[in-house]
């Protein structure tokens, strides 16, 4: 369901964190997205760098991996926030259920192929034939 995604959030502002994103939730998982808007049309233009997921554990959520991400030491990862801090966009898609979100992540990664996405996953139970959402 399309409303289940988060409004867009400013990953970084004046320079930090911002506080939409200390903000995400604690008591979820989901799937997530980094990407840049466009400059000529920015209401239609976006560019998905990066999509991932977060289980609803003891020790992961939404915000946990959320505020994780500016301190991530994957060579990758840094090189997306070296090129493109300023104008990333986060958004979520809040969920509970482990199974459904790791599922998700897969067919989104597998259907969009994100440039700082270091694995494209090859496993996906052949039952599930599903469209992600």
């Amino acid at each position: 369901n399309i409303n289940n995604w988060s409004s867009e959030i400013k990953y970084i502002v004046d320079g930090k964190l911002s506080d939409e994103i200390r903000n995400t939730p604690k008591d979820k998982g989901g799937i997530y997205m980094f990407y840049l808007k466009g400059i000529n049309l920015p209401f239609s233009e976006y560019y998905i760098l990066y999509i991932g997921r977060a289980r609803l554990t003891d020790t992961e959520n939404i915000n946990k991996r959320a505020c994780h991400y500016i301190y991530d030491d994957r060579e990758l990862i840094k090189e997306m926030f070296s090129r493109w801090k300023d104008q990333l966009y986060y958004r979520y898609y809040a969920d509970t259920e482990n199974d459904r979100i790791d599922r998700n992540e897969i067919l989104l990664i597998r259907s969009i192929f994100p440039p700082y996405n270091e694995q494209i996953p090859d496993k996906l139970d052949p039952q599930i034939e599903v469209k992600a959402f």
